[in-house]
């Protein structure tokens, strides 16, 4: 157990304040000193509940020989009560719970149905920078069907892993002023010897990497051998923390332009409307929870009943007034259409009947089309009129109409 924990707090970037960070790094001396760790009697990170009476629930699942109090079928209104105060890792140890143990708990806990909500009491200054992505996961899928909040207990702090996980909940609130919310950065630290080194007292320490290696561990070797920790940064801890700070800002839009990704810390009396949402008591918290719960519960009742496929003679039925108007339009836009079409039937009735048919409405290009068709049309009786004028002929003179047309003006001009 202690070498898991180890393993998550020594040489693995983390997302941590600066105070959680002496005090994790205070462990992991006395890991390696071989110092026995307390065990509390209730591990960190623990998972609790509370009814609507505010009983406390520690226990919400059990085995044969001591169930759980939500294996029975008593019923009542219940909200999980998830006490983040402790390191945040993935795998958890000893003295706490990790992360995968908690999401996996919270996903069985919000699928019974007297699950109303979850409140996250969160005091703790972050952590393992692979421990927060699976809380975020489990938040979000919740949060689909019963409200998470996040709570800063008096004398807490939610820092950097801790806060990444709250910025996931429905909304966030601290329970004092004073309380510090923020430090969205990732770090790392670690010693070691040079490669080919020797100890003080003879030991020697030896690095040896296969000929087809040459990258294996570069970044580490190059911090330890040449004090260049460029790749450090640039390889393992830039990306980590640009996919931290994305996670935040996703969660928590209105952090964005509010310099929150540098890593600095902030008092929740300067932190409401960014980082939380306000300064409120864990009764007024529990109340909100409660609030949210019928909300959605109602929102999905809706969503539900309206999802069911409505078909014309259900709606007639069940809704005839609406029927009527729909019914109602639908004539008058097919009427309006069909004459659309029929203002061009002198130009040609064939492409007009052809429009109808095809249940479209006419289209700008249709309407120039028979534009330039009946303009062509007219035209072309034009051209008719002019060649098919009639000749008459006098019988006395023996000239047609055009000629004598012709005699009188000679006459009337030659006096």
């Amino acid at each position: 157990m202690n070498y898991r924990l180890a393993k998550e707090i020594y040489g693995t970037p983390w997302c941590v304040d600066s105070h959680s960070f002496l005090s994790l790094s205070s462990i992991l001396k006395n890991i390696q000193n071989g110092v026995a760790l307390d065990i509390p009697e209730v591990k960190l990170n623990s998972i609790h509940m509370i009814t609507s009476e505010t009983r406390v629930i520690d226990r919400a699942f059990g085995n044969e020989w001591q169930p759980g109090q939500l294996e029975n079928k008593d019923e009542f209104d219940a909200i999980g009560l998830i006490n983040l105060n402790g390191p945040i890792t993935r795998n958890g140890g000893m003295s706490s719970y990790g992360t995968a143990q908690i999401s996996n708990t919270m996903l069985k806990m919000s699928k019974d149905h007297r699950m109303k909500g979850f409140v996250i009491l969160n005091d703790s200054g972050g952590g393992s920078s692979s421990a927060v992505q699976v809380m975020v996961d489990t938040i979000n899928e919740i949060k689909q069907n019963i409200p998470v909040y996040t709570l800063i207990p008096k004398g807490g702090m939610a820092g950097s892993a801790a806060y990444g996980i709250a910025s996931a909940s429905t909304k966030i609130f601290s329970e004092d002023k004073m309380n510090i919310v923020g430090s969205v950065g990732t770090m790392i630290s670690f010693d070691g010897y040079k490669s080919n080194s020797e100890s003080p007292d003879g030991v020697k320490h030896i690095t040896v990497y296969a000929s087809k290696s040459t990258m294996k561990n570069k970044a580490f070797e190059e911090a330890l051998n040449n004090d260049n920790y460029d790749l450090l940064v640039s390889e393992l801890l830039d990306p980590i923390n640009e996919n931290f700070i994305n996670l935040v800002s996703t969660n928590r839009p209105q952090l964005v332009g509010t310099n929150f990704d540098n890593g600095h810390t902030v008092f929740s009396k300067d932190a409401i409307g960014t980082f939380i949402d306000g300064i409120a008591s864990f009764d007024e918290v529990v109340d909100m929870v409660l609030s949210d719960s019928k909300s959605l519960e109602n929102s999905n009742i809706n969503i539900n009943s309206n999802s069911k496929k409505m078909t014309k003679e259900s709606l007639k039925n069940e809704h005839p007034t609406i029927f009527s108007e729909i019914y109602q339009e639908g004539v008058q836009a097919e009427q309006s259409r069909v004459s659309a079409w029929m203002v061009h039937a002198n130009t040609d009735m064939e492409a007009v009947n052809a429009g109808i048919a095809s249940g479209k409405e006419i289209s700008s290009t249709d309407t120039q089309m028979f534009l330039v068709k009946q303009v062509q049309k007219g035209n072309l009786e034009a051209l008719k009129n002019d060649s098919q004028k009639e000749v008459v002929v006098d019988a006395a003179t023996g000239l047609d109409n055009e000629d004598a047309k012709s005699k009188e003006l000679t006459e009337a001009f030659n006096f």
